[in-house]
């Protein structure tokens, strides 16, 4: 219930005290900056890295704000960048795939969305059963369809051809699934093929979007931006290169609010050294 200026306020503290005592989470964070900004300077990475972190620690109020705030209020902090290439993508009647990455606002935008447009959400299961059932809970009331683990891709195929926007976020590493290696933030990065292949199977349209923190607890901003034209592609690895670089244009849009402490490269290329 707090005011989103205090809840900033507090949640940066958090984020510095988290990167001065989670030295394995830091070194990450600068492993994965280091490589997407090669002309950096160490002054710059440690500063984006802690800007990192800062906004990490912002999430946790986030979280609380996305599953119990009400409507009116989250409506009353948010402002839309570019509605219309949903609006426009929905009205083919052939569902949207809605691109984004891992960004530490990426509860509160979520629950910002479902606000315009009810959409199906895909999640990954969390370790600790108790977190899951609270997340599961709490996602099922932001007024949107279904919520499906990301592992339930017949699921995922269903709703796009019912005609239903679906959030979808592959910029993490699935050594286990069906991926290619494809360029993204300075390496080259096991890259998920399924948004590619649900995309030809069902005709859905790819709009890649992300959710910002406006500057001066001003609330948030979704940025909605157009459709990805002629996709998929024929080649496989040209497709999902594509899906990887509308991901990274977002994140080098929105650098301090990107979740930099995943090993996006643990997953390497025959030959290649680990990274971390």
């Amino acid at each position: 219930m707090l005011p989103i200026r205090w809840t900033q306020a507090i949640g940066a503290g958090i984020g510095v005290l988290v990167y001065r005592l989670v030295p394995s989470r830091r070194r990450v964070a600068r492993i994965n900056i280091r490589q997407a900004y090669p002309d950096y300077y160490e002054a710059q990475i440690r500063a984006l890295n802690i800007a990192s972190f800062k906004n990490l620690g912002i999430s946790v109020f986030e979280f609380a704000q996305a599953w119990w705030r009400d409507r009116d209020y989250m409506r009353s902090i948010c402002e839309v960048e570019g509605k219309q290439h949903l609006d426009d993508a929905l009205a083919e009647g052939k569902g949207v795939i809605l691109l984004t990455g891992h960004f530490t606002t990426l509860e509160i935008g979520g629950a910002l969305l479902c606000l315009y447009k009810p959409m199906n959400g895909v999640y990954k299961k969390a370790h600790n059963p108790f977190f899951n059932a609270m997340m599961t809970n709490r996602r099922t009331n932001w007024g949107g369809n279904d919520l499906l683990e990301n592992k339930n891709v017949r699921g995922i195929i269903r709703g796009l051809r019912k005609g239903h926007a679906t959030w979808y976020a592959p910029d993490q590493d699935f050594a286990d699934q069906d991926t290619v290696f494809t360029p993204f933030l300075g390496g080259m990065a096991s890259t998920l093929t399924a948004t590619a292949r649900m995309a030809e199977m069902t005709g859905a349209a790819v709009v890649p979007f992300y959710q910002q923190r406006l500057e001066h607890a001003q609330g948030y901003k979704l940025v909605l931006m157009p459709a990805l034209e002629d996709f998929p592609d024929d080649d496989i690895e040209v497709a999902s290169a594509r899906v990887n670089k509308a991901i990274e244009d977002m994140v080098y849009a929105n650098p301090e609010q990107y979740g930099w402490v995943h090993k996006r490269f643990k997953y390497r290329p025959p030959g290649e050294p680990p990274l971390y």
